[in-house]
Formats: C-alpha cells, structure tokens, sequence
C-alpha cells in the first residue's frame, strides 16, 4: 500500500521533464524545471525546482537542485538549497550537501553529509592560459616552471623550536 506522504513526496508538477527508465542521457542536463529520473544520466544535473530519482535510476554525476528525493543511484556529489530526502532503497556515492536532510534508515550515503548549510559547489580551477611574470626581473616564466612547487628559503616547519 503507497502512503499518502510517499505519493506527494514523488509528484511532479505538470510541465516537468520526465527521463524513461528506456533512455540514458550521455551528457549534463541544465533544466530551470522540476523533473524525474527513471533512466540512467551520465553526467551533472542542474534544476532550480525538485528532482526526483526513482529506484531505476542511475546518475553518474553531480545533482544540483532546490529539492530532492531519491531513490536510486547516485554517484556524486549532492547540493540541494533547500531539502532532500533519501529513501531507505538509496545509494549515494557521494558527499550529500543540504539545508535540510532527510534520510530514511536502510539509505546508503559513503561520503560526508552536511545539512543546515548554504550549499556551495567545488570550485573548478580554470586553465593558466598566459605565461606569468617573475617577481624578481619581470620577464615570463615558462609555464612549466611555473607550476613546479618553489623551494622554500629556510624551512621554517622542519626547523625544531625550543620553548626554554
């Protein structure tokens, strides 16, 4: 028997985007609607409303939404701005980040969980596209010399301090 908190817990409004558990999407999916996952997703997923993983479905990627609930798989990391609910059928691998989490027990998450926080998505570090300048004579460095680690002048946290 559905209860009646799962059948509105997995409603989508109409207008959503639904995925068939039929279809696999090779790539990300930006969406500024709320939507359902039955299928497989290979790649992030982006909403600004609720998304719904079922328990057929799999996704290979970050989720970024306002609310979710899953049921599925999920490999990645979660950022939800406002609440999610993992059902006792999930697995996420992945760090789970919300403002309000659910979980039921039997729900597996291997990876951190931090709710009550603003979420906030890893930063990727761009390319170094232009060659940098050396502090000393202005000239450019070439980029591989660059990015090698400089030596320190005097290793201060090697060096032995005596209180006495």
């Amino acid at each position: 028997m559905i209860s009646v908190r799962h059948f509105f817990r997995n409603i989508i409004v109409p207008g959503a985007f639904r995925i068939p558990k039929e279809v696999t999407v090779n790539g990300s999916i930006d969406a500024t609607i709320s939507g359902r996952i039955d299928g497989n997703v290979k790649g992030n997923v982006k909403t600004t409303g609720k998304l719904v993983v079922s328990e057929t479905a799999s996704i290979k990627g970050h989720i970024y939404a306002a609310d979710l609930v899953v049921h599925g798989k999920v490999y990645g990391d979660v950022y939800i701005s406002n609440k999610a609910h993992i059902s006792n059928k999930a697995f996420v691998k992945g760090d789970v980040n919300a403002i309000v989490l659910e979980l039921e027990e039997g729900a597996v998450v291997e990876g951190a969980i931090r709710k009550n926080v603003l979420p906030t998505p890893k930063a990727e570090t761009p390319p170094v596209t232009e060659q940098p300048l050396s502090p000393v004579t202005g000239e450019t460095i070439p980029i591989a010399a660059a990015a090698a680690p400089a030596a320190p002048a005097a290793n201060e946290e090697e060096q032995t301090t005596s209180w006495f």
